[in-house]
């Protein structure tokens, strides 16, 4: 590392907190302390879709510090600031310098050697940068079926799936094909409702891994979501493709730990876009009576949507409903200003 650092002018290049002159010094203290790690964030991340000239020069060198496991901390130099750094050099923004593609493509060979490491949250740590970094699959796919094939850590195998699935959700054929022939355990479900979310979509196996155990999905290392995140990656991968997603979210609205997020999802699309907002107004006489406050208020906020005069009646009932939504409106409130636009409409 030593030699390396000083063979770049690291006075000419400009950091996210400034010139870069400091940055030898904090990447060679952190061969041995984390006391420079909070300085190396500041210099070498800003903007979560920007990534500096220096942060570009800087990424072997960081590679390198957590790919030797005498690196103190090495785990959150990789969640922390690599991971972060990957993110914003895989969101294609005009924040991104140009030296960037070619120094993380040349980085590929160091990051696939991550995946054999023995701690599985350093292979995990990997996964994460090569899912958000993106850039050329062709080195990846192959490095990722071969792991696939070794790995017996659960939530790593999950992660590998997710990263390819990210390829693949970007039109990646390669990743897509790997997919289609990939054959998951029946007792990984979670892993197969990624591959048919992204190649070929199946409502019982992606309604089986959503209502399962989501405790892998939920707390995979980088890949940590929230129910709400993971119905929107599943959508994403779906897409116009074998069903409507609609379908998909309209059974988890059955699905009590799902009924807030599906309704949630459906409520943006209709916000966004009226179009299909016909294919749910039937469930308005059900939903409007149900105990559930929160099928209640949607179901008069979709008359509305709607202009679904048809059910002015049943919002009607609902003018004495003292029911309180999460966000503090009544459902009283909403049916009032719901019927006071549908006379407006004549």
């Amino acid at each position: 590392m030593v030699d390396g650092l000083k063979k770049i002018d690291w006075y000419r290049l400009r950091s996210h907190d400034g010139f870069a002159d400091d940055l030898p010094r904090l990447l060679r203290q952190a061969r041995t302390s984390v006391e420079p790690h909070e300085e190396l964030v500041r210099h070498l991340t800003g903007d979560e879709s920007e990534v500096s000239e220096a942060t570009a020069a800087a990424w072997p060198f960081l590679l390198d510090l957590v790919a030797h496991d005498n690196t103190p901390s090495r785990e959150w130099l990789l969640e922390n600031l690599c991971g972060a750094i990957a993110v914003a050099g895989g969101s294609g923004s005009d924040g991104v310098h140009p030296s960037w593609p070619p120094a993380w493509e040349a980085s590929k060979p160091a990051v696939l050697a991550l995946l054999d490491h023995d701690a599985a949250a350093v292979r995990r740590g990997a996964l994460f940068l090569l899912g958000k970094a993106r850039g050329d699959s062709a080195p990846v796919v192959p490095a990722l079926a071969r792991r696939w094939e070794a790995e017996t850590d659960p939530a790593t195998r999950l992660c590998l799936v997710i990263v390819v699935t990210e390829f693949a959700g970007r039109g990646d054929e390669a990743a897509v094909s790997w997919l289609r022939e990939l054959d998951v355990p029946e007792d990984e479900p979670l892993a197969r409702l990624l591959v048919s979310a992204a190649t070929r979509p199946d409502a019982g196996v992606i309604l089986r891994g959503l209502t399962g155990d989501l405790g892998l999905f939920l707390g995979t290392g980088q890949f940590e979501m929230g129910y709400d995140e993971v119905l929107e990656h599943v959508l994403w991968l779906v897409g116009p493709k074998d069903f409507e997603g609609i379908d998909l979210v309209l059974s988890l609205v059955d699905v009590l730990p799902w009924r807030t997020e599906a309704l949630d999802y459906l409520r943006r699309l209709f916000e966004r876009d009226t179009t299909d907002v016909g294919l749910v107004v039937p469930f308005v006489p059900v939903w409007i009576a149900d105990p559930d406050v929160r099928l209640r208020a949607f179901a008069v906020w979709l008359v509305g949507v709607a202009r679904a005069r048809e059910h002015r009646d049943l919002v009607a009932e609902r003018v004495h409903d003292h029911g309180v939504t999460s966000l503090g409106q009544k459902v009283s409130t909403l049916a009032t200003s719901v019927l006071e636009d549908l006379e407006e409409l004549g």
